[in-house]
């Protein structure tokens, strides 16, 4: 009968971890376009937006401000945290991790979508797979 209530208490804490990792680490991932649209419903829930930079960025406040736009509708972010990496600027896709607060997008996470344009302006720093290399 002991054995039944420790695994039974086992069980019930191994549902509640996974039921906690789960909710917690759910962040849906919305277009400007889409965001916008469901802004009513997203409230201050978080969530991830998509867009691409439209100006450089200003700071004001601390934090520092910038517009996203895709399909033709815009946002303005409000970011405040960590600074985005070298590739950040005009005309970049990026990715913002918070939620609406009144008509700006609060951040506090911004992920810098890269292209592949690497490869094409530098195409002999790779290695094509088909030759062994020297290292």
């Amino acid at each position: 009968m002991r054995n039944w209530v420790i695994v039974g208490a086992l069980a019930i804490v191994l549902v509640g971890i996974l039921y906690q990792a789960l909710t917690s680490a759910r962040v849906f991932f919305y277009n400007v376009d889409e965001a916008i649209a469901r802004k009513g419903e997203l409230g201050t829930e978080t969530f991830r937006i998509q867009g691409t930079v439209m100006n450089e960025p200003a700071n004001v406040d601390g934090a520092m401000v910038f517009t996203i736009a895709f399909n033709d509708e815009t946002a303005e972010v409000r970011h405040v945290g960590d600074e985005p990496s070298d590739l950040f600027e005009v005309g970049i896709p990026i990715v913002a991790e918070g939620h609406w607060e009144g008509a700006a997008f609060e951040s506090k996470q911004l992920l810098v979508k890269h292209s592949e344009s690497y490869v094409e302006d530098n195409p002999d720093r790779l290695v094509p797979s088909n030759i062994p290399s020297d290292k």
